[in-house]
């Protein structure tokens, strides 16, 4: 019985060895297949992460560009709000200092207006009074 029972141990020890083979086997070509996905992959995958990077590098500039701008319109933009400002100020000024030179110039225009009226009054006057002694000592008509 010990001589069938190691024969019995020998071939299940046989058929372990024998399927071990077979294992490592499939192995060994499953890790050659898998040797060459992850070349494929490197091969393909490669131009692939270097175009990501550079369009990354480049997305960057972009937006440093784009903020460069912004940054320069908002100069601009500021400057130029101060500028208006000062220019509404200036005019707000200058058009007080018109408003209060065209009353200057209606109250003088007005004054003159008066003076003239009293002096054509005091021309009639004397016109009307030189007629009158004219008349009475010359005893003419008009």
């Amino acid at each position: 019985m010990t001589a069938i029972s190691t024969a019995v141990i020998a071939g299940v020890v046989l058929a372990f060895a024998v399927a071990g083979l077979m294992l490592m086997r499939e192995v060994r070509a499953l890790m050659g297949t898998m040797e060459r996905l992850v070349d494929v992959l490197d091969r393909d995958a490669r131009p692939a992460l270097q175009s990501a990077r550079t369009m990354a590098e480049d997305a960057g500039k972009v937006v440093a560009a784009v903020r460069a701008e912004v940054d320069g319109l908002a100069e601009t933009s500021e400057d130029v709000r101060g500028r208006l400002n000062r220019l509404v100020r200036r005019a707000e000024e200058r058009l007080q200092d018109l408003d209060a030179l065209v009353d200057v110039v209606q109250y003088e225009v007005e004054e003159t207006a008066l003076d003239v009226a009293a002096a054509l009054r005091t021309t009639r006057r004397g016109t009307s009074i030189a007629r009158a002694m004219k008349r009475a000592f010359l005893g003419r008509g008009r």
